[in-house]
């Protein structure tokens, strides 16, 4: 009998290299598709009013909710599925998912001294009032944490690698959630973890490595760091979604303001106008920092989400 000749495999997907490549398994793989599915459900309520007594106004107010399969629109194919075989694992709410949108603008003519007839109508007379105003409730965030090579969830790519996409994978619940996300002046990290809690100390302790130091977005960011955990493959069925978390409200008042020169007699018209934003030229912080491979930032707020107060004065003149 003769004797059957050695066989051996070419190459293995795990250990042996690609030609021209290095050795290894394959890391990443992008599935782009325009299979997801989406639904926004609204109540829009407006009210206005034209010209009662030279105030003419608009206000809105919305309250929805936006829910997906992604986060980002279809021509965006840098985002890939948490993962391929079950689509549903990355619905949540969208990156415009806000529940509360308000806006108000005004128009305003003062009616006295309208002719601006003698020194005293010149003065007092002409002006006009725009003041716009809005507000929203906090929009999306997310707890997370950094891997260094690839992920938990089956089937999806790598997220330590930006060249073959992105997937929304976030961090989970581990006890229930007591935190309220708002700012919170004077609290400090210590800089140092101590198992899986953060410890909260002086002003003295601690590294300002982002944002504001001693601006945090709760209370106790030792007690909520320890809330949360890095989804498990095998244990998890859903990682977080896109968001697990809303953010900071925010408002804001801009105005414009003109002063009608009332040079008309002199076939010449000339217009001056303020345009402000931020009038009241509050501080509204930035997102926080809300990453469990970072004990020591987080909650921390960084930077500001708003602008300071801009003011831009002009003349219009027409002949």
């Amino acid at each position: 009998m003769s004797s059957t000749p050695n066989w051996t495999l070419g190459r293995t997907v795990f250990s042996a290299p690609l030609p021209g490549g290095t050795v290894g398994q394959s890391t990443s793989l992008g599935i782009n598709t325009s299979l997801g599915w989406g639904n926004y459900n609204a109540a829009f309520v407006t009210m206005r009013t034209n010209n009662y007594h030279g105030l003419t106004t608009v206000s809105n107010f919305t309250w929805g909710r936006s829910l997906g399969t992604s986060q980002l629109a279809q021509y965006n194919s840098a985002s890939t599925p948490l993962t391929p075989y079950y689509l549903q694992d990355s619905y949540g709410p969208q990156n415009f998912d806000f529940k509360f949108l308000y806006n108000l603008s005004m128009y305003y003519q003062p009616q006295v001294f309208k002719g601006q007839h003698g020194i005293l109508g010149h003065v007092l007379g002409g002006w006009t009032f725009a003041p716009l105003f809005t507000a929203q409730s906090g929009g999306g965030t997310a707890v997370g944490y950094t891997e260094a090579y690839g992920t938990q969830a089956f089937g999806e790519v790598t997220t330590s690698s930006s060249s073959v996409g992105s997937t929304s994978e976030e961090a989970v619940g581990l006890l229930p959630y007591t935190g309220n996300i708002s700012a919170r002046y004077n609290v400090y990290p210590t800089g140092a973890a101590n198992g899986n809690n953060l410890v909260e100390g002086p002003a003295s302790v601690g590294t300002k490595t982002s944002g504001y130091f001693g601006l945090n977005a709760f209370a106790n960011p030792a007690q909520v760091y320890s809330e949360f955990r890095p989804c498990v493959l095998g244990l998890d069925t859903n990682c977080g979604g896109y968001y697990n978390l809303r953010g900071l409200p925010t408002w804001d008042l801009d105005a414009n303001i003109i002063k009608d020169l009332g040079l008309y007699k002199e076939r010449v018209s000339a217009k001056f106008f303020v345009s402000i934003t931020n009038v009241l030229n509050h501080f509204q912080p930035g997102g926080p920092s809300l990453n469990i491979s970072s004990p020591t930032t987080f909650g921390q707020l960084g930077g500001q989400a708003n602008t300071p107060r801009n003011m831009e004065f002009g003349i219009r003149l027409g002949w």
